[in-house]
């Protein structure tokens, strides 16, 4: 590290480019054009669709002593700021009210692309544009005839399975588990990536197609099964839909061979969807109930169920008007 830059703050990051994730501009800026590479790797193919001012992401890669690949990083946030630290080569920070994320990561890390995109740079630009631009939400999307369904629930009620199951079935795929409203947007229409399923290490039970396909660490090293919608020549996707219902999923108390409806009021869908990962003092935070309480305009139903068939078919009526 030399004297006259002991925090690495002149260091000089001479590989730009710019990528629209959920087509919003983001600047990426790097002393390593690997990374720049890594970024287009994951939104090189998506087109600029608001005119928001850039997020700033800087990666400055240095030279490391240890060998392997670091582990996930431990995030914490307090006011405007969220903290990862990984190890003591590999942090990274994001200001939440300017939109500028700031990573140090080793050297030892650009040989692993996957995990310099999902826990470093996915990470900082996920971060950035769910306080500032959109309000994500732990929920799946489907479309039939043009209406939205949003399918939410916690881990495991099923969402990636149905949304894939109904796929199958002629509907459109907007997303798996992780589905974003515009902030400042007055209309219900959810943002998707539909270039990816990512399903649990069980898939290959429900769906023959998936079984003995490789299982690779994703988020927190959970076994995770990725297949590419463009490797499912079938499955027709969007990047956005209108959502006309709200569907929670509950498998626990589902019967086989049956799918229950059970209507919601709109004041339980927010209670339902509130929880939010970033500090309530936040500035933006605000907006996020106004992005609710219009999504709780919708239609909304707890759908308990365990065959995924049965639960298409009720998903399926509820599009087409007959609630029974």
């Amino acid at each position: 590290m030399p004297e006259s830059d002991p925090i690495l703050a002149l260091m000089p990051l001479p590989h730009r480019a710019e990528f629209y994730p959920y087509g919003f501009a983001t600047s990426v800026t790097s002393n390593s054009q690997v990374v720049l590479d890594a970024a287009g790797e994951s939104w090189a193919e998506l087109p600029k669709r608001f005119d928001a001012p850039p997020l700033d992401l800087r990666c400055v890669v240095t030279r490391g002593a240890a060998a392997d690949c670091p582990p996930p990083p431990v995030v914490r946030a307090q006011c405007n700021l969220t903290v990862s630290v990984a190890d003591a080569e590999n942090y990274w920070c994001c200001d939440m009210a300017t939109g500028i994320g700031s990573a140090w990561v080793a050297d030892r890390v650009l040989t692993n692309a996957r995990y310099l995109r999902y826990h470093v740079l996915e990470a900082m630009a996920y971060c950035l544009l769910g306080s500032l631009r959109m309000v994500t939400l732990h929920a799946a999307c489907v479309a039939l005839d043009g209406r939205g369904v949003l399918l939410a629930g916690d881990s495991g009620a099923g969402k990636s399975s149905l949304a894939y199951a109904c796929a199958r079935r002629g509907w459109t795929y907007i997303s798996d588990d992780s589905s974003s409203l515009v902030r400042r947007s007055r209309t219900r229409t959810v943002l998707g990536d539909p270039r990816l399923f990512r399903f649990r290490a069980t898939a290959g039970s429900l769906f023959p197609e998936f079984r003995g396909m490789d299982e690779s660490p994703h988020a927190h090293g959970k076994p995770t099964i990725e297949v590419r919608t463009d490797c499912l020549p079938a499955i027709r996707t969007a990047v956005d839909s209108r959502v006309d219902a709200v569907v929670f999923l509950n498998r626990r108390d589902g019967r086989d061979g049956e799918a229950e409806l059970i209507p919601i009021a709109g004041g339980d869908v927010v209670k339902r969807l509130s929880s939010s990962p970033w500090p309530a003092d936040l500035s933006t935070e605000g907006q996020r109930t106004t992005v609710l309480n219009r999504l709780a305009e919708a239609r909304a139903y707890e759908m308990r169920y365990r065959d995924l068939d049965a639960a298409a078919d009720k998903l399926e009526r509820i599009v087409r008007g007959d609630r029974g």
